[in-house]
């Protein structure tokens, strides 16, 4: 086999493994995030560090993001509210006008909403309702996994010296019968 061959050989062989372990990782990902949201749900656990045998610190943990409701402004309804009772926060831009509300205030009015037990949402510093916000639903939860300072080289450290071992790691199902 030439040298070109045996490059290309190896590249086949470790693309092919990498693709095996994707799918492995992608399902055990899953599950422990499954666990994170039971313990979530059971304790109130948001994040959980990952050890290793033999290693006293945590190599990286998982943590999960809980996204908050937020709103939808409609933008005509927002600049004709503004126009009306903010006219100095409406600025036209030039040589073309065009109106917008001024970055600042837009960010200042929409961190004061809130959101009544109807679920109308007003103006918290005035109580006005204003019919141009809607709430959004929160997406999703969702999991980080993120190494420590260090993490990385520790998980290749522990697999050179066994305490790691891939098969059990990997578990990647066994060739179907012939």
């Amino acid at each position: 086999m030439s040298d070109v061959q045996q490059r290309a050989m190896r590249a086949a062989v470790l693309k092919a493994l990498m693709d095996e372990v994707k799918k492995v990782y992608d399902a055990v990902r899953a599950d422990a995030d499954s666990g994170l949201f039971d313990l979530h749900r059971a304790l109130g656990v948001t994040t959980i560090e990952v050890r290793l045998p033999g290693y006293d610190g945590a190599v990286a943990q998982v943590t999960l993001s809980l996204p908050k409701a937020g709103f939808v402004v409609e933008e005509a309804g927002f600049l004709a509210y503004c126009k009306a009772e903010h006219p100095t926060e409406v600025q036209a831009t030039v040589p073309k006008p065009v109106e917008s509300v001024r970055a600042a205030f837009r960010k200042a009015l929409l961190g004061r909403l809130r959101v009544e037990r109807d679920g109308t949402v007003v103006d918290g510093e005035t109580g006005r309702v204003l019919d141009f916000v809607e709430i959004a639903e929160p997406g999703p939860p969702s999991t980080t996994l993120s190494f420590r300072k260090g993490g990385r080289e520790e998980v290749a450290a522990a697999y050179r010296d066994g305490r790691l071992a891939l098969p059990e790691l990997l578990a990647l199902p066994a060739a179907p019968p012939e």
